[in-house]
């Protein structure tokens, strides 16, 4: 499946090979280590899922990556998807938002 405007994840490839540069915008809120600060964090290539990319974001943060919820122009990123999925070619900047959990009120 291609979305409207985005290449095969076959051209990006071919297209961005070796590190990327990701800014990720982190919100400010009280949870974690959370300051409204922008990440810069590096990926050893866009094929990479963006779950390792939540995985390095965690690390930068303690914030637990299944607490994380990442957007972009695409909109929100499926963890199990490749960043050469989303076209990411570097320099692109991401918005990190926290995972709401719940559920039924009782």
């Amino acid at each position: 499946m291609v979305l409207a405007g985005l290449t095969t994840v076959s051209v990006t490839l071919n297209v961005s090979y070796g590190p990327v540069q990701i800014c990720v915008s982190v919100p400010n809120v009280d949870e974690g280590n959370l300051k409204g600060q922008v990440l810069e964090i590096t990926v050893q290539s866009v094929s990479e899922t963006v779950g390792s990319l939540k995985e390095k974001i965690a690390g930068e943060i303690q914030l637990p990556a299944n607490k994380q919820k990442l957007s972009g122009k695409p909109g929100f990123l499926k963890d199990n998807m490749s960043l050469a999925y989303y076209n990411f070619s570097g320099g692109e900047t991401l918005t990190l938002t926290l995972r709401e959990r719940g559920g039924r009120k009782r």
